[in-house]
């Protein structure tokens, strides 16, 4: 049996999407969304209902008046913004304990590099939404590494404190002999997401893979981007730390990126708004 399947294997209960997810992902998928069908799916479930509305009314949002029902949400966030959010929460809901893991800054983590995978999406081209949710889940192996090694899985912390996501892997590989990324990929299949999302987080951190794809480039560029947000780094260090290689190959240049990392600071609040 290979390591991969001995280690889902090993999960008593492996965390399960809830139907709304996708039932979402799915009429967000088509040109003709029926915004009081999509409402209603939404309030199928009561805790993802919850954290659209807490979504709608939060501050970030700037809206003056109460936003009481899921059709005046859908309305003031988008239905980009309200698939992201759906998506977001039913994933944080499914795995909702995990020991020795600060999940509020994990997510955190996750939902910035997310919504800065989406802005670069944008900029060349390509499918946001999916990028997106790509970013959203390119750690996701670490936490069912945490849930099923919690006392390794402290080691590798640990021994991985501000590396490079490649490295994490290469520790991941020799301690446990397997990686998140394999976790990731895996996950994703099993949770029945795009291929081109399992092959993203497959390769994410090391995205000049010949087997990588090109949100997979896309994803490494957003988490390397939030790390540097996230530790108050100025756009001008962050924009020199980014790899030539890579942004050769995605055809954008660190010098062209000042502006839009400023602007990508803005997703540490609306991250912390989702939470």
């Amino acid at each position: 049996m290979r390591p991969i399947e001995d280690f889902f294997n090993s999960i008593i209960s492996l965390p399960s999407l809830p139907k709304v997810v996708h039932e979402v992902m799915r009429m967000l998928n088509s040109d003709d969304v029926d915004i009081h069908l999509l409402a209603s799916t939404i309030e199928q479930d009561a805790v993802i209902a919850a954290k659209v509305l807490k979504m709608a009314n939060s501050s970030f949002y700037g809206v003056t008046r109460a936003v009481k029902n899921i059709d005046d949400a859908v309305a003031i966030l988008g239905l980009a913004k309200i698939r992201s959010l759906v998506v977001a929460c039913g994933i944080a809901g499914a795995i909702a304990n995990v020991p020795g893991l600060d999940l509020k800054r994990f997510w955190c983590h996750s939902l910035i590099s997310a919504s800065i995978s989406r802005e670069i999406a944008k900029q060349l081209g390509n499918d946001a939404e999916i990028s997106y949710i790509a970013g959203l889940l390119h750690n996701i192996g670490d936490l069912l590494i945490h849930l099923v090694f919690p006392v390794t899985s402290a080691e590798v912390d640990v021994l991985c404190v501000d590396v490079s996501a490649e490295r994490r892997q290469a520790v991941e590989r020799e301690v446990l002999g397997l990686d998140h990324c394999q976790i990731g990929e895996e996950l994703a299949i099993r949770w029945s997401f795009p291929q081109e999302i399992a092959r993203a987080l497959r390769y994410y951190a090391t995205p000049m893979d010949k087997a990588a794809c090109e949100i997979s480039l896309v994803v490494y560029v957003a988490v390397h981007i939030a790390q540097g947000l996230e530790r108050g780094d100025a756009a001008d260090v962050i924009a020199k730390s980014l790899d030539a290689d890579i942004m050769s190959r995605l055809n954008i240049y660190s010098d062209e990126w000042l502006a839009s990392i400023e602007r990508y600071r803005g997703f540490l609040a609306e991250a912390n708004a989702m939470i």
